[in-house]
């Protein structure tokens, strides 16, 4: 793999595989036991119980993507909006109760996380102190996958499961190998399921406008991170910036990764705790909390992610 060298005398030195095992194993532990609890006591459903839900129908023998909403066999609120790939890579949980499935999966996915971005040192584990992070454990979300498919590319292949968010994180390393494996897992999909496509395109057309931040009020500043295109860092956040997106803080994860030093990465974690603090604080009584969190996803995520690019990069290159 072609990991970047460590930038900054605080991240040099790597640590001991047993420590980072040992970290990850309990990073792993901890966000998966918090999925399994959060998804228990949810009392609308999760962005997991649509895979979920899903990947059963598919090991029924069914299509998940002609299902109905709020009907007998699809008891949820909205039809299903997420790729083959997803269903796939869920399979394996499928029978497991619900919330012991979503506890397996992310937490699986949070260790390895840990695993892959402790590698030249334990600073840039302020990560799984952000309100993306945990967001994402709390409402079931694919950002870590889409994360450790950034980091590693050898688990590219994830990528394909959020395809808008996956093609974004794929820019932060563009290794052959993280895209061979996106399209493999994509191809194997149409094999199995071959009017899916189709299906899932037209189930799209209920879905709410997800627009790329570079296209809102406050992103169009995003463009500069062209400026750094050459850097990782730079590639990340512009290509981010490009893809349709929810900012609701947990697709916003693998923004994160623009930060190479314990300081950056813990800057970006306060950062970023303010804007979702400010948020939660200012919601009333039916308010669409979802869309309210977009100025602060982008004041408090974006931008400070700009800076940190525009201000790092030039060491980088």
């Amino acid at each position: 793999m072609n990991w970047p060298a460590p930038a900054s005398d605080d991240d040099r030195t790597a640590p001991d595989r047993r420590l980072r095992l040992a970290v990850a194993l309990l990073i792993g532990v901890i966000a998966g036991a918090y999925s399994c609890w959060s998804l228990s006591r949810a009392r609308v459903p999760s962005d997991f119980e649509f895979w979920w839900r899903a990947a059963g129908v598919l090991l029924d023998g069914g299509d998940p993507y002609l299902r109905v909403e709020n009907t007998s066999g699809w008891p949820l609120p909205d039809r299903l909006f997420y790729p083959m790939p997803a269903l796939l890579v869920t399979i394996p949980v499928g029978r497991m109760p619900l919330p012991l499935a979503a506890g397996v999966m992310l937490g699986l996915a949070s260790g390895v996380l840990a695993w892959a971005i402790s590698r030249d040192g334990l600073g840039r584990l302020w990560l799984f102190a952000t309100p993306s992070f945990v967001m994402a454990l709390k409402v079931g979300q694919w950002s870590p996958m889409i994360t450790v498919a950034a980091l590693v590319p050898a688990l590219g292949w994830l990528a394909a499961v959020k395809p808008t968010l996956g093609l974004g994180a794929l820019f932060y390393r563009l290794d052959w190998r993280a895209f061979a494996g996106a399209a493999l897992l994509a191809v194997a999909s149409i094999a199995i399921l071959p009017a899916w496509p189709r299906e899932w395109l037209a189930n799209l057309h209920h879905v709410a406008s997800h627009p790329p931040p570079i296209a809102t009020p406050l992103g169009v500043v995003l463009i500069l991170a062209a400026w750094r295109w050459r850097t990782p860092e730079g590639r990340l956040l512009l290509a981010m910036a490009c893809v349709p997106q929810l900012l609701f803080f947990a697709d916003q994860l693998p923004l994160y990764l623009v930060a190479r030093t314990r300081t950056e990465m813990a800057a970006l974690a306060l950062c970023g705790a303010i804007a979702w603090l400010a948020w939660f604080v200012q919601l009333r009584s039916g308010d669409l909390y979802v869309m309210r969190a977009a100025p602060y996803v982008m004041i408090g995520v974006y931008l400070p992610a700009l800076i940190v690019v525009l201000l790092g990069g030039r060491q980088r290159q």
